[in-house]
């Protein structure tokens, strides 16, 4: 599972690339991502994962500010220990894994544009809404939780990658937090991946959110750390 985690990291990052403006995607055999030059210093955006199994290239032309391996250290880069993230896996096919609990129809669909603003609000940026909003409708499955005035204010996006479905771009407003909100939301969005025949979920996690990736079945398969230019 740790392999399609990484896979479903990779695709994530090349959908940057492939789609966003002045943005590049990168798709070889050593690494899956996006030279996104203008958020250079970006460690999730201009960026790519090592395929697991795969030696991580050496710093060269056409590759990104940061590589995401769980092997060891690319030649030519340093390590930014901080900010490693445990790879997680949960197999949808044991039933009873989460229940979707969509209370009063909470959660919706969300456009990507609209998730990547919110993650840009959530953490001072400005780098994911206008990637997110250049992917065409239908390559991933954005949801949300929207208050009574219809601002989204929770959301994260489903990439279907062969059986696997990569959970990425999980956010809630800083005012919003503490309510339970992405953990209705994820319970919803993994159903549906099951409801799809998705036969695993993966994600990787930041410190935030490990606790509750725990409760929904989630078990750490392996760590991803973060080597830059």
């Amino acid at each position: 599972m740790l392999r399609q985690s990484v896979a479903g990291l990779g695709e994530a990052l090349a959908a940057l690339g492939r789609y966003g403006a002045d943005a590049t995607e990168v798709r070889r055999s050593d690494a899956l991502g996006a030279v996104v030059p203008w958020a250079d210093n970006h460690h999730w955006i201009d960026a790519a994962a090592v395929p697991v199994g795969t030696a991580a290239p050496p710093t060269g032309e056409h590759l990104p500010h940061c590589l995401w391996t769980s092997s060891g250290p690319p030649p030519g880069r340093r390590e930014e220990p901080d900010v490693a993230m445990p790879a997680m896996a949960l197999d949808l096919t044991v039933t009873g894994t989460e229940a979707d609990r969509n209370e009063a129809g909470a959660v919706g669909t969300a456009e990507l544009g609209e998730i990547g603003a919110l993650n840009d609000l959530a953490y001072q940026q400005q780098a994911l809404g206008p990637l997110l909003a250049a992917i065409p409708p239908g390559a991933g499955h954005g949801h949300g939780i929207r208050d009574h005035s219809g601002r989204l204010v929770s959301a994260a996006v489903a990439l279907d990658v062969g059986s696997d479905t990569s959970v990425q771009w999980v956010v809630t407003h800083p005012d919003h937090r503490r309510r339970g909100l992405s953990a209705q939301l994820l319970q919803v969005l993994l159903a549906q991946a099951r409801e799809r025949g998705q036969r695993t979920a993966t994600l990787q996690s930041s410190p935030a959110g490990f606790s509750l990736y725990q409760r929904l079945g989630f078990r750490t398969v392996g760590t991803l750390r973060a080597y830059v230019t």
